[in-house]
């Protein structure tokens, strides 16, 4: 039998992934907020981590009867040709458009690049992106379109995942007892010193306990103990674990502001990521005014974007800074860098460029994701029917 789907999740997708977007616009562009006021946005990398905490949980929700009792050859292929056309059609084309911008901008442009630059737009990465091998890059930062990272990350997960499933069915309590503890000390390892002087912002200052490291292995690990923690959980939710309380929608709503405190507050990375498996338990247990909001035509419209919309911003912000760079007058020697002023502009600036990212989100959404994945997904059913193994949820 099939699953059925959890629509109270989808908003929380599509939230996350534009506090992704305000978070590296942040970090690239401009200031949103002096950093003397609150930080809180700085801490917004962490919605990663939330997303691969949601994959694991959704993916043994959809797929752990899959592999309940074995792995074949034909569910593994039918599992995985499934995963490649949700991710890879908007991977490849975002992939595309980053690399075209360097190709006008590079024979227009006299200026040599900057370090950054060149560990950003690495020629010799290419490969590893096209065969969704970019999760093992070691350069400092992400490259091309820099969010991929993860989905390079993710997709190792997603080979991994019949495997880990096999084994996390037989697993007995203290077993998963002592996964949440491996987890826990792979967030401990994680949870590091962050200093983003080579990105040369003096907006940036310092930070510390800041899960965001998205150099291989690290990047890996830190995928897994999401994922992990997302299996773990699923197996919470099937036993219906703190329902009677987490479905309170107030209790979802003192967890939302409670984040949002800790993050202004600078709370360690360590401690407030554990919050997510607690939104994401509250958010599918609720059936009452909360599961109506996050149920409506508009939060799950913006769910239902949440891929493209995290595929596209940075793209989106390349092209215009592309723009920007071309439009500067050629000097001799580098400019200095320009006050840090805090004010309106950076507020709104942002807000157009959300917009903005909303909607080519929307036109990448109609007119890349769900084409390509209808049609790869139609290709695989012509050749062979769907298998789902007895046991599926």
């Amino acid at each position: 039998m099939k699953p059925a789907y959890i629509t109270t999740l989808t908003p929380l997708r599509g939230i996350a992934a534009l506090l992704v977007v305000v978070f590296h616009f942040n970090m690239m562009v401009m200031p949103i907020v002096d950093p003397a006021i609150t930080q809180l946005h700085r801490h917004w990398a962490l919605m990663v981590d939330f997303f691969f905490i949601l994959s694991g949980f959704i993916m043994t929700y959809v797929y752990g009867g899959w592999f309940a009792e074995k792995v074949t050859t034909t569910s593994f292929r039918q599992y995985m040709a499934a995963r490649f056309a949700r991710i890879y059609p908007l991977h490849l084309l975002m992939l595309l458009w980053v690399v075209g911008i360097y190709v006008l901008l590079v024979p227009i442009n006299h200026r040599p690049q900057d370090a950054e630059s060149q560990m950003v737009f690495d020629l010799g990465t290419i490969p590893l992106h096209l065969l969704m091998l970019h999760g093992f890059n070691q350069a400092w930062t992400g490259t091309w379109n820099l969010p991929a990272w993860s989905i390079g990350s993710e997709w190792f997960l997603y080979m991994l995942f019949p495997v880990l499933m096999l084994g996390f069915r037989r697993m007995p309590l203290m077993g998963k007892v002592a996964l949440l503890l491996g987890v826990l000390g792979l967030y401990t390892y994680l949870s590091k010193p962050l200093s983003e002087v080579l990105l040369q912002k003096p907006w940036l200052p310092p930070m510390h306990h800041i899960i965001d490291e998205v150099v291989f292995p690290d990047s890996l690990l830190r995928c897994l103990a999401g994922f992990v923690l997302g299996m773990v959980l699923h197996d919470a939710y099937q036993f219906r674990w703190g329902a009677r309380v987490l479905g309170q929608g107030v209790v979802f709503v003192v967890l939302m502001l409670g984040l949002l405190v800790a993050w202004h507050l600078n709370i360690p990375d360590l401690w407030t990521v554990w919050a997510f498996p607690g939104l994401i338990l509250s958010a599918v247990y609720n059936t009452g005014q909360l599961a109506n909001l996050l149920q409506t035509r508009q939060f799950q419209r913006l769910g239902d974007l949440s891929y493209s919309i995290y595929m596209t911003h940075v793209p989106v912000m390349f092209t215009f800074l592309a723009v920007d760079e071309l439009s500067k007058p050629q000097m001799e020697f580098p400019a200095l860098p320009a006050p840090v002023v805090y004010g309106l502009e950076g507020p709104v600036t942002c807000l157009v460029y959300v917009l903005i990212v909303l909607l080519v989100s929307a036109l990448t959404y109609r007119f890349v994701e769900v084409p390509a994945r209808n049609y790869l997904n139609a290709g695989l059913k012509r050749r062979q029917p769907l298998i789902i193994p007895s046991g599926s949820t």
